[in-house]
């Protein structure tokens, strides 16, 4: 009898510890994950100064960086690419080695008209820009961001 409550009190003591750990992280994560997604957070990078004010000016304010530049997908391969785009950012941050204009992967060029279509599907529904080839950034590279996207980036100080 003795032994059944000690295996049973060292049992609650392991699980009940290990719930509250779990429920810590797990809130910790979906903290991170939408902190991470507020423009606030995006703009804070010495390199995306230039880029965030522009964005605030545009009639694409209101929307949050990671409508336009993350995928619309399940939630797994959203916190993947986030991921893979947040070390990739912060490696070249810390190394201080993006150039003086930030430019997009043709990854990040297909999210990006992806996430146009699907917004602006119903605009552009019947005319010929839509098709395999669409490609709304030709046009509108400087709608959102404005022009002078060479002042994005970081200088290297001499």
């Amino acid at each position: 009898m003795i032994l059944e409550r000690a295996k049973k009190s060292s049992a609650a003591g392991f699980l009940v510890p290990g719930i509250l750990l779990g429920a810590l992280f797990f809130a910790a994560a979906v903290w991170a994950y939408s902190a991470s997604g507020d423009a606030r957070f995006c703009g804070s990078c010495h390199s995306m100064k230039t880029v965030y004010t522009r964005w605030q000016a545009s009639n694409h304010g209101q929307f949050a960086c990671t409508e336009c530049h993350l995928t619309d997908s399940h939630i797994a391969e959203k916190i993947l690419f986030k991921t893979r785009a947040g070390l990739n950012d912060l490696i070249h941050e810390t190394a201080r080695d993006y150039g003086a204009g930030i430019g997009l992967s043709a990854k990040g060029r297909a999210i990006i008209v992806d996430n146009c279509l699907r917004c602006h599907a119903s605009t552009v529904a019947g005319t010929r820009m839509t098709g395999e080839r669409t490609d709304c950034l030709k046009c509108h590279r400087y709608l959102v961001h404005g022009r002078g996207q060479d002042e994005g980036g970081i200088r290297i100080e001499k």
